[in-house]
């Protein structure tokens, strides 16, 4: 609280009474002179106002900063909520079109190989409309499996890592020689175990370092150990095959900036795969006819 400073105009004494005094009357203690208590001056009361003011915009300022967070906090609520259900649906309806699916390919695949489709033209040409149904329930699965990769990033890494899975262990075929692998006893190597690289190979097969031995992994950092020295890789720096042999997420050997096209290009070929098996079925059904 300011304090108001004034002198006695009978005596000259200094007084000093706080603000609330303002406008009172008091008794001069030196001279008992009775005296009115003056205004805080003017720059003191603009000043008292405008901290009051300051005050009064951050409490306001505050308020609406808290009512923004909490409608922010509830869009959000309610996004998550519609995007929870469109994966719902979106998973559903991939699972109901998934077994439609196998289901005629199933049907016609017996039709093949039961009947061998002889000389019935009547056999041909239900084979010939299976084959149809077959082909749109491809196309729109097509659709619902890329609908459901963009909405889940968890469908998207399950279908990336057993790719990836299968990338790294045909990749240890190419490998200059296979590691050397000896038991070092428990709580010590990898998971137990001596791993040594004769040669340890680059990411395209140039060879990086000689009896390299795997000292440590942490995620996608390989440590080693050679003659002479040692030093820190990540999976993306070593042949793929290398990772076959480590306790490492295959994910991993890949950068990380190539997993979304990674993903969109194996999910191509993956449906590139199944409209040739279906392709096969119908030239197969398409001869027999032209033959009959």
């Amino acid at each position: 609280m300011s304090l108001i400073n004034f002198d006695c105009p009978e005596c000259g004494h200094n007084l000093e009474v706080d603000e609330g005094g303002s406008g009172f009357i008091v008794k001069c203690p030196e001279c008992d002179n009775p005296l009115q208590v003056p205004d805080l001056p003017r720059s003191h009361r603009i000043r008292k106002a405008a901290t009051a003011g300051g005050i009064l915009v951050i409490i306001l300022l505050l308020f609406a900063t808290n009512f923004y967070f909490w409608h922010q906090g509830n869009s959000l609520q309610d996004n998550l909520a519609d995007q929870q259900q469109v994966f719902l649906t979106l998973s559903e309806e991939a699972q109901a079109l998934s077994m439609k699916q196998d289901a005629e390919i199933a049907r016609l695949n017996r039709a093949v190989e039961e009947a061998q489709l002889s000389a019935n033209s009547a056999l041909s040409a239900a084979a010939l409309e299976a084959m149809d149904q077959a082909d749109d329930l491809a196309a729109e699965l097509e659709a619902v499996k890329i609908r459901l990769l963009e909405a889940s990033t968890a469908d998207r890494m399950t279908l990336l890592r057993s790719h990836m899975r299968k990338l790294v262990d045909a990749a240890k075929t190419s490998l200059p020689s296979g590691p050397i692998i000896s038991d070092a006893g428990a709580g010590r190597g990898i998971q137990g175990q001596k791993i040594v690289f004769p040669v340890l190979p680059g990411p395209d097969g140039q060879t990086l370092r000689e009896n390299a031995a795997i000292m440590g992994v942490n995620e996608d950092k390989i440590s080693v150990s050679f003659p002479g020295g040692s030093a820190t890789y990540t999976l993306t720096e070593l042949h793929p095959g290398v990772a076959a042999y480590l306790p490492v997420d295959p994910i991993l050997v890949l950068p990380r900036k190539q997993w979304g096209p990674e993903v969109t290009r194996v999910q191509q070929t993956l449906n590139a795969q199944l409209d040739e098996h279906l392709s096969h079925l119908r030239t197969a059904i398409e001869n027999q006819l032209s033959a009959e």
